[in-house]
């Protein structure tokens, strides 16, 4: 199992299809992509999407939602504990939200990177960067 370092303690770190049902409860999987990766569907006047010359949607990359990373990560987490807990047959553990937030100081593109990587394990998907053609716009 994958391991992250929040604050002074190695969590496990864990996606599975229980990790995406909640997710999904929320939003949809390809919108919890897009916005721990800080992605942004460009569009045109009208609100449509705009699409590249293979008909794939444009992407922006502007600002991670910090929400939906500490959403993701702590489902993540949590179901890590819950599984080592298992294994071990000892007492499972949970970390909140706002443990994380306090805690963790990876850098957000790192954190991001660990999470994006979680998820796409989960997946089955090999892909590092999504798929849809993309454009750089990072704002700070």
């Amino acid at each position: 199992m994958n391991t992250v370092r929040i604050g002074e303690r190695e969590y496990p770190i864990y996606c599975d299809l229980y990790v995406l049902s909640k997710i999904q409860d929320k939003m949809s999987i390809n919108q919890f992509e897009r916005d721990i990766l800080g992605a942004v569907i460009e569009r045109d006047e009208e609100g449509e999407p705009i699409r590249d010359e293979k008909g794939h949607i444009r992407l922006v990359f502007d600002k991670y939602n910090i929400e939906t990373v500490l959403f993701g990560l702590t489902l993540m987490i949590n179901e890590g504990l819950e599984i080592k807990a298992e294994q071990e047959e000892s007492e499972q553990e949970k970390i909140t939200e706002k443990e994380i937030a306090r805690t963790c100081r990876l850098p957000i593109e790192k954190l991001t990177e660990i999470l994006h990587t979680e998820f796409l394990n989960c997946l089955g998907s090999k892909k590092k960067e999504p798929t849809k053609s993309t454009s750089r716009k990072r704002s700070t």
